[in-house]
C-alpha cells in the first residue's frame, strides 16, 4: 500500500511533510497541479516530520497538499537509448525529440566495494598533448580540472569531447549558464548524452542531474563500453549539496560547508572506475580561485585520482590549453602508460622544472650552471610548441612521437613507442 501524507509547511525549494514511514533519501511526489512535483527527503525531526528538497518549481504548493512515496522515479530509461540525446534531471527531452524509451536503470546504485573493482591499466587518450603525454589519464580514473573563472576550463572540456578515444561521452552540466548549455546542445553527436540542470534550477535538481549522468555512464559501462563523463562543475555540485544541507538544518563547518557535503562528493566519485569489461572515467572542472583554505578544492584533490591545474598567467599570455604541468599530477599514469612513455615524460618534466627554477635568475642575467640546462634551453622552443595547441585534438600517436623527439634532444634513448 502506498503511504500518503500532506504538506505541513512550505518555503522556497523546501517543504515539511507529515507522511508515514518517512526515510532519508526516499523520493516523494507532491500532488501539485497540473503536474506532480518530485522531492527528496533530507531530514526527519523528533516528531516524525520529514523535510524534503524540491526538484522543481514550488508554485501551487500550500499546506495540506497531498504527497506520496514513489520508487518509480528512482529508475529511468538510460543506456544506448540516450546516446545522441539531451535531457534534464528528470529525463525530460531538451532536444525536441520523443521521450527516452529503454530499459530502466537505477539512479541510486551504490559504488562498487573495493574487492569488486578492476585495476586501472589502460590509457584514455584525450586529444590534449600536455595531458596525454605528461599527465596520462587511465580508463576509470577520476580527474579534476582546477582553475579560476575564465581561464579555459569549459573550452578544454569541449576539445576533449571532440577528440577523446572512447565509445561514449556523457556531459553533465551542473548549475551551468543557459548560454553555455545551449552551445553544448548545438554540438551534440551520436556518441554523446547531455544531462543539464542550469543554475536557476533547485539544488536537489542540480544534484539529481549528476546522478543521472553517472547512472547513464554506469549503464553504458555495463554493456562493455568505455565511457567518459565530463562534469561542469564539481564545485557547483558541492554548492547545491551545501544549499540542501543548510536548508535541512545541518550546521555549517569550514567556509560555510556542512560536513555532509564532503561525504556526498565521495559517494558520487566512488561510482566511477573500470568494471564489467568497460570503464567510466570522470573529468570534472573544479573552481579554484587560489584560496588554499577552500574545503571543496582540498577535498577534491584528496578524493580524485589526479588534478590538472590551469594557470591564469598562461591564460593571460594566450596559451591554450593553459595547463601548468608542474602543478598537475596523474596518479594513474604509472599504471596506464608504458615504461618507455613514462621515462620520456619524466625527462621532459625534469627539463620543464629546470627551466622554471632558473627562469628568474636567467631573466636577471645571473649565470646558471645547472646540469642539463643547456639541453633544456635548446629544447625550450620545441617544448613551447608542444604544450600549446589549437582547438583541434591531437592524435595519440602524433603526441607520443613528438614527446619522444623532445626527449631525444634532452638525452633520452629511443624505443619509447615499443
Amino acid at each position: 500500500m502506498i503511504a500518503r501524507g500532506t504538506v505541513v509547511r512550505a518555503r522556497e525549494q523546501f517543504v515539511e511533510l507529515a507522511i508515514p514511514r518517512a526515510a532519508l533519501g526516499a523520493t516523494v511526489m507532491i500532488a501539485t497541479q497540473p503536474d506532480p512535483t518530485m522531492a527528496t527527503i533530507v531530514a526527519i525531526d523528533a516528531e516524525g516530520t520529514a523535510g524534503a528538497a524540491l526538484h522543481g518549481d514550488c508554485a501551487g504548493l500550500s499546506a495540506g497538499t497531498g504527497a506520496y512515496f514513489s520508487r518509480a522515479v528512482l529508475r529511468a530509461p538510460l543506456g544506448t537509448c540516450a546516446l545522441g540525446r539531451a535531457v534534464d534531471a528528470r529525463l525530460r527531452p531538451l532536444d525536441a525529440k520523443a521521450p527516452l524509451d529503454g530499459p530502466p536503470v537505477a539512479l541510486d546504485a551504490r559504488p562498487p566495494l573495493p574487492h569488486e573493482r578492476a585495476a586501472v591499466t589502460q590509457p584514455l587518450w584525450t586529444g590534449i598533448r600536455s595531458i596525454d603525454a605528461l599527465l596520462t589519464v587511465g580508463r576509470g580514473a577520476r580527474v579534476g580540472i582546477f582553475g579560476a573563472p575564465g581561464i579555459g576550463k569549459s573550452t578544454l572540456l569541449e576539445t576533449i569531447a571532440r577528440g577523446v578515444s572512447c565509445d561514449a561521452v556523457v556531459v553533465a552540466l551542473i548549475g551551468e549558464r543557459g548560454r553555455e548549455a545551449q552551445q553544448w546542445l548545438r554540438r551534440i553527436d551520436a556518441r554523446t548524452t547531455i544531462v543539464c540542470a542550469t543554475g536557476d534550477r533547485p539544488p536537489a535538481e542540480r544534484m539529481r542531474a549528476a546522478d543521472v549522468a553517472v547512472a547513464q555512464a554506469g549503464a553504458l559501462r555495463a554493456r562493455g563500453l568505455d565511457v567518459l563523463v565530463l562534469m561542469d562543475s564539481l564545485a557547483r555540485y558541492a554548492g547545491a549539496a551545501r544549499e540542501l544541507a543548510v536548508a535541512s538544518g545541518e550546521s555549517v563547518g569550514r567556509a560555510g560547508f556542512p560536513p555532509s557535503v564532503i561525504g556526498r562528493l565521495a559517494l558520487l566519485l566512488e561510482r566511477f572506475g573500470p568494471a564489467c569489461g568497460g570503464s567510466s572515467t570522470l573529468l570534472a572542472t573544479v573552481l579554484n580561485d587560489g584560496d588554499d583554505r577552500d574545503p571543496i578544492s582540498e577535498a577534491a584533490r584528496s578524493l580524485l585520482d589526479g588534478h590538472i591545474a590551469l594557470s591564469g598567467e598562461l591564460a593571460a599570455a594566450s596559451r591554450y590549453p593553459a595547463i601548468d604541468v608542474l602543478q598537475s599530477v596523474s596518479r594513474t599514469m604509472q599504471h596506464a602508460a608504458t615504461p618507455a612513455h613514462r621515462q620520456a615524460a619524466s625527462t621532459v618534466r625534469e627539463a620543464l622544472e629546470l627551466l622554471e627554477r632558473t627562469r628568474e635568475a636567467r631573466s636577471l642575467g645571473i649565470p646558471c650552471h645547472a646540469e642539463g640546462l643547456s639541453h633544456a634551453l635548446q629544447a625550450e622552443p620545441a617544448l613551447g610548441r608542444f604544450l600549446q595547441q589549437g582547438s583541434e585534438p591531437s592524435p595519440a600517436a602524433a603526441t607520443l612521437a613528438a614527446l619522444g623527439q623532445i626527449a631525444d634532444t634532452l638525452g633520452e634513448a629511443h624505443g619509447y613507442l615499443d
